[in-house]
């Protein structure tokens, strides 16, 4: 085969391994967008399992938690900091006015609703504004449309001018116990002393774990 032969050849097989990519993409994405969701409450009148997508585009589980009080929140970045952002300080500093030795039993959890706007990369910046405790997360609308509805969380997109849209955000803090268990909730006006009362209330109480 000689040289111009041979180079027409891989450029026309690399244009074929990346039509064939293009569409196997295309078709796994429509698939993972209309595919049901698989989810459980695993007995909770509030809460249950949820697999979503960390501020490090890792894949998270709510079993990778077993052992930990969560306490979760839902909203997104662009809700006034009046409202998400003065939530999710108040779990953060609750939690850090734990103490050393119970702070890191309880997982403060903020899920985007607006996965759209909130990449990766935007919520690991908005993370690192609460410290070290809070964990973000979000996932395709399809599942958190599912895991909303697990926590009693609006999913209500309210569309403006423009194009310009916003997301309701939870009107309580979620807790989970450490076995998976719904254990009460807080209001998201809650202080960072009402978030340090209740998680010491929750701890010290005998068997609710």
């Amino acid at each position: 085969m000689m040289r111009n032969e041979r180079d027409r050849f891989f450029v026309i097989v690399g244009l074929v391994i990346l039509a064939v990519s293009s569409i196997a993409g295309y078709f796994g994405y429509r698939y993972s967008s209309n595919a049901p969701v698989p989810l459980t409450t695993y007995g909770n009148p509030v809460g249950g399992s949820f697999r979503l997508i960390n501020g490090a585009d890792g894949s998270v589980m709510d079993t990778d938690f077993r052992g930990r009080w969560m306490m979760i929140y839902f909203g997104d970045t662009h809700c006034p900091d009046t409202v998400c952002g003065a939530t999710v300080k108040a779990m953060a500093d609750g939690v850090e006015a734990l103490g050393r030795d119970r702070a890191h039993l309880v997982v403060p959890i903020f899920i985007s609703l607006d996965p759209m706007r909130d990449t990766t990369e935007v919520l690991r910046t908005y993370a690192l504004r609460f410290g070290t405790h809070v964990t973000v997360m979000t996932g395709s609308p399809k599942m958190l449309q599912a895991v909303a509805k697990e926590y009693h969380a609006p999913y209500v997109r309210h569309d403006g001018e423009n194009g310009e849209y916003s997301m309701e955000p939870a009107t309580q803090i979620v807790i989970m116990s450490p076995t998976g268990r719904y254990a009460g909730s807080l209001p998201s006006t809650a202080t960072a002393a009402d978030v340090t009362a209740r998680m010491t209330d929750l701890m010290n109480a005998p068997g609710k774990h």
